[in-house]
């Protein structure tokens, strides 16, 4: 405690003491020498509003083999406090799939498991209509081709090129997408090749879908816009198979207007295709019959990361 509060019996060495002393003892004769306040009972609040960093993405809940429903978000990603170049919190905590969109609605995409690609029939002189029942691109069945005249020009091919599945993403902030190639399949006359051999492409679509209903994009922005985008240099499975691998590097949220979350969604979209690599000779961009059967697929995961 400061003895300068206090009167002294001596005669005070300054004035600026006497004037301490005097004032302490005024006050402690106004107030009967009541306690004063405490600095420590004070009442603290501290009002924020703060909105966190989030991307949400949205595609089926399971494939279509197993009833998988559509539009399903089950990704709500968390950037706040994650370090650049790392994957963001995901808490839903529920994994999904991609998804494509035919007859006026979002499908759930196949795993393939209980079908192949269409077959299309190239340069018929009449005929060859393919009418799928379902599930959507894939050759089971229950599809049918009507009969076909044919001429010397007139082949068959996998409707590959064609073939695109896709998932929706909804952001308040820039994100970046990681993939990562696995559990490769090689079957029958495709047991030689192996994931260099699935060409790979990605393509952000701003917008899209039906014309009334179920469309997405109509309050979205490009989120490549800042960044780099597509990543060119991933263009097979091969170059995304030792682990997750950056495909596209985002720069902006992709909300540009109010709106709700299929407003103001983007797609990206998948493409896959034999293509040459290693010892197999010549470009496999389309397929032949002497190619013969088989299966090669492969299981690629996305991620959203902080970029």
């Amino acid at each position: 405690m400061d003895k300068s509060l206090y009167p002294k019996s001596k005669r005070a060495e300054s004035g600026q003491k006497t004037i301490k002393s005097a004032c302490a003892a005024a006050i402690m004769t106004a107030a009967g020498f009541a306690v004063l306040p405490s600095a420590g009972a004070s009442v603290i609040d501290k009002p924020f509003l703060r909105a966190a960093s989030i991307v949400i993405v949205i595609g089926g809940s399971d494939f279509s083999e197993n009833g998988g429903q559509a539009p399903v978000a089950y990704d709500f990603n968390l950037l706040d406090n994650v370090p650049t170049g790392t994957a963001a919190n995901d808490i839903i905590g529920a994994d999904g799939v991609t998804i494509n969109f035919n007859t006026g609605r979002y499908n759930a995409s196949g795993d393939g498991s209980a079908s192949g690609y269409e077959f299309e029939v190239i340069d018929p002189v009449s005929g060859g209509g393919f009418t799928s029942v379902g599930p959507h691109q894939t050759l089971d069945a229950n599809d049918s081709y009507s009969a076909f005249e044919l001429d010397q020009d007139t082949d068959i091919d996998l409707v590959v090129g064609n073939r695109a599945s896709q998932f929706l993403v909804v952001s308040n902030t820039a994100f970046d997408i990681y993939g990562q190639a696995s559990d490769l399949v090689n079957t029958g006359s495709f047991s030689a090749l192996d994931y260099a051999n699935i060409g790979y492409s990605l393509r952000v679509r701003p917008s899209g879908g039906g014309n009334t209903v179920w469309r997405w994009g109509e309050r979205s922005q490009n989120p490549s816009a800042g960044g780099s985008g597509i990543i060119n240099a991933v263009n097979d499975l091969g170059d995304m198979s030792a682990g997750f691998t950056k495909v596209f590097d985002g720069g902006r949220r992709t909300a540009a207007a109010r709106g709700s979350l299929l407003q103001q969604s983007v797609s990206f979209q998948s493409r896959y295709r034999l293509r040459a690599a290693g010892s197999v000779l010549g470009e496999l961009r389309n397929y032949d019959l002497s190619m013969g059967h088989g299966e090669l697929g492969a299981t690629v995961t996305y991620t959203i990361y902080t970029p």
